[in-house]
């Protein structure tokens, strides 16, 4: 199941936002490696701070959570046009109110004794509900930045971006992506989906 989410609920729904943060903070600092702001065990930036991003979420059938990613408008701060503009030898100038930016992307550290979920499956959820969200908002495209290895994944779901931009090889192999919003790219995902699950029904 999918959840939408902005700042203005974190007062009400805490134990939430406090989930999602600590998931981030044990992927990219503990498993990844990330220079990132971890203040009680939980990693939040100035973007959840001090801007008005959207969050999607993805909980299991016990209500607890999956995964989670972040979005912000391209006509207002973002982690392309700050954080990772040293990535890249020419800035990565993106500034639509069309075009939004997904970060912070995250599949959640499974629980002991906790049912696994399926990080390509979790994933798949979170892409669909972006897609859903995007077509329904009048976002025609995402932006965001992914290690290469990615493309895999984004390809067997069914939604692959469009190459934008390449970093310095001294930095990794991390991509901008272009996703394209559309109908065609949210049909194709959901029928891939539903047949992992037939699949695991089945099995």
């Amino acid at each position: 199941m999918i959840e939408l989410l902005d700042s203005a609920e974190r007062d009400l729904r805490p134990e939430i936002f406090e989930e999602m943060f600590r998931a981030r903070a044990a992927v990219f600092r503990d498993r990844l490696g990330w220079d990132v702001c971890v203040r009680n065990g939980m990693e939040i930036d100035r973007y959840d701070e001090e801007e008005d991003p959207i969050y999607l979420v993805s909980l299991n059938d016990a209500g607890r959570l999956t995964g989670s990613l972040r979005l912000l408008p391209t006509t207002g701060e973002t982690m392309l046009g700050n954080e990772f503009a040293s990535f890249f030898d020419e800035p990565v100038n993106i500034c639509s109110p069309i075009v939004w930016e997904c970060t912070r992307f995250c599949v959640h550290p499974q629980r002991t004794g906790e049912e696994s979920s399926g990080g390509q499956q979790v994933s798949s959820e979170l892409l669909i509900g972006l897609c859903q969200l995007a077509l329904a908002s009048g976002i025609e495209h995402i932006v965001g930045l992914y290690d290469y290895g990615m493309t895999r994944v984004y390809r067997r779901i069914g939604w692959c971006p469009v190459p934008f931009a390449t970093s310095r090889p001294q930095v990794g192999k991390l991509v901008v992506g272009i996703w394209n919003v559309s109908h065609e790219a949210l049909n194709t995902m959901v029928t891939r989906d539903q047949k992992v699950w037939a699949v695991k029904r089945a099995a």
